[in-house]
């Protein structure tokens, strides 16, 4: 058993932490983002009497489970892709066992801890196969993002596109019966499809495989310059024509600062965004379609979970806006020390005051974006005034919490870390604190000043920073102090 342990415990050292330390700091930012908003969701439903036992633990144990999928999808799979190789199988022949142990334990965490959150355990096969179906697509199987996405929404697909009588069979208990006869053949075939031993079938695709895990994969030696993911092929076009804007302008009225921002390459530029919002805006409106043609009360009992979930969940994409940032300053040096050699770059002393400019005008801007899109998507779900009041401070928060770690001391080690990421934390549970205290002395809720402290307590805090990235040392290569 110790033997066991020692072996995970090295397996996953060498697959996270090691590989991808950037990633790793980064899930820790997600942790104490999210313990930051359940925080101040628990103070504010302490202070209003309407907190229970039961739903706080379902909720702590759902967002832990939901944050160890995050971790083990985006960075334990494909380190472990990686790892099962031809040549460690020959040099570490326990490393194959160890991997399939510890990812059938995952299994059965995963799987539990989301029935659990949920609430029903009648949700269990689902999330068993959806568990499984995530490791694949981060494993590079093509296959399975059209399994994924007809069943993740199959719930209200099935009501909207089969008869009534129907319907109703395809999403009762027939139907979860038959998912769970699914689940121990589909585990196993997906356990040798993770971790084959090996053989000519397996050399052949391992190369296309391992370009596919690219693209769930941090690691910023190995990551390509171009987007793979919110930023994919169809946000190219969009990119494509600012930068041409942007060497016409750069040319005609000799602006340095044009071309500062592409030196990080496609995934910091704001064009990255365009995907993201249209999605969550179409996701949005066929949610409301979906609302108006199907009634009854499973329907409306969905709608008042969505609207007491979606608001933080939608806030961690408010957080997480600044974030490519610093990686694509690490990514990008090559390409940063090219356009300092060229006349584009400018003053060398202007470097820092026209680049904290361009981001600081960027980042502002896709706050401002981000904020509409998730207010537009908790009106289309039906949620009321004070669901729209609450989205907008938990919003306003996110942002603040972004705007942390923007501006800074680029040439040596500026951007996100997880210092910054507990000081965003511990200034939101402050703000949360004071907004409920000036709520209780004015008659109103907390919500309203807690749209409105973030934006003071940035402006302020962003004062400190620009102040801070202009005395630094020219950005341009990141991190070569230090």
């Amino acid at each position: 058993m110790n033997a066991a342990l020692q072996d995970a415990r090295i397996i996953w050292r060498t697959a996270t932490t090691q590989r991808e330390p950037q990633a790793m700091r980064t899930f820790g930012m997600v942790a104490a983002a999210a313990a930051a908003c359940m925080a101040i969701l628990f103070i504010l439903g302490a202070m209003g009497g309407k907190l229970d036992g039961m739903e706080v633990a379902r909720l702590l144990v759902g967002c832990a489970t939901l944050w160890l999928m995050l971790v083990w999808t985006f960075a334990f799979v494909p380190g472990a892709i990686r790892m099962n190789s031809p040549i460690n199988a020959r040099l570490l022949p326990r490393q194959r066992r160890r991997l399939v142990q510890m990812t059938m334990a995952y299994c059965l965490l995963a799987t539990a801890g989301i029935a659990f959150g949920i609430g029903n355990w009648m949700a269990l096969p689902a999330a068993a196969l959806g568990t499984l179906g995530l490791m694949l697509l981060s494993a590079g199987n093509k296959h399975v993002v059209t399994l994924l996405v007809v069943g993740g929404n199959w719930p209200w697909l099935a009501r909207v596109a089969l008869p009534p009588a129907w319907g109703d069979v395809a999403t009762g208990n027939a139907a979860m019966a038959v998912l769970g006869a699914l689940v121990l053949p589909a585990a196993v075939w997906t356990l040798r499809w993770l971790y084959p031993a090996g053989g000519d079938a397996y050399l052949e695709r391992r190369a296309d495989q391992l370009k596919r895990v690219s693209r769930f994969d941090q690691c910023g030696d190995e990551k390509q310059a171009l987007p793979d993911g919110m930023a994919g092929w169809s946000n190219l076009s969009f990119y494509f024509v600012a930068l041409r804007c942007d060497l016409r302008q750069s040319r005609r009225r000799a602006d340095p600062a044009a071309m500062l921002m592409h030196a990080l390459g496609p995934m910091a530029h704001w064009t990255a965004w365009i995907g993201a919002i249209a999605v969550m805006l179409l996701v949005g409106g066929g949610a409301r379609i979906a609302l108006a043609r199907l009634h009854g009360s499973d329907v409306q009992a969905l709608v008042g979970l969505m609207a007491t979930v979606a608001p933080a969940l939608l806030a961690l994409t408010v957080v997480f806006s600044t974030a490519q940032y610093g990686q694509q300053l690490r990514r990008t040096r090559a390409e940063q020390a090219l356009l300092r050699l060229s006349p584009l770059a400018g003053d060398a002393a202007l470097l820092n005051r026209r680049l904290a400019t361009r981001m600081l005008r960027q980042a502002l801007a896709i706050w401002a974006v981000l904020t509409m899109a998730v207010l537009a998507v908790t009106f289309f779900i039906g949620a009321g005034p004070d669901a729209l009041l609450r989205q907008l401070g938990l919003c306003s928060l996110a942002g603040q919490a972004a705007m942390v770690g923007l501006l800074g001391d680029y040439a040596g080690s500026g951007g996100w870390s997880l210092t910054l990421g507990l000081r965003a934390g511990g200034a939101a549970l402050v703000q949360a604190f004071v907004a409920i205290g000036l709520g209780r002395l004015t008659g109103t809720t907390a919500w309203p000043w807690l749209a409105a402290l973030p934006l003071v307590v940035c402006a302020v805090w962003l004062r400190f920073d620009w102040r801070r990235m202009l005395a630094a040392p020219p950005a341009f290569p990141a991190g070569r102090i230090g």
